[in-house]
């Protein structure tokens, strides 16, 4: 099932999630399918729950910096398993919305 099934009102033109709540682990499974990320591995997860886990408390996606501290990844591990970028990839996995300003 790609993006392409999935309702068009739990996305935004760009692809990102409307609701987070509409989130879960298949779902992220076939955003990085759709968006040419993974086979999703530990790592990809550990990434991908930090952001959501950080998304709870301050309502904002963490800075690439700090997900690499959190989650001991070095920038350019991080920037491999999300090659589209940390928004692009990382925060559209973990069911964020996209954040304002970001082309």
């Amino acid at each position: 099932m790609s993006m392409e099934n999935q309702p068009a009102a739990n996305f935004n033109e760009d692809g990102f999630l409307k609701e987070i709540s509409a989130w879960n682990r298949g779902l992220a499974q076939q955003l990085a399918a759709d968006n040419n990320i993974g086979p999703l591995t530990d790592d990809h997860w550990k990434v991908i729950e930090f952001i959501k886990d950080y998304y709870k408390t301050y309502q904002a996606g963490p800075a690439v910096i700090k997900i690499s501290k959190a989650t001991g990844l070095s920038l350019a591990k991080i920037c491999d398993l999300f090659p589209c970028g940390v928004v692009k990839g990382g925060y559209r996995l973990a069911g964020l919305p996209r954040p304002p300003g970001c082309a």
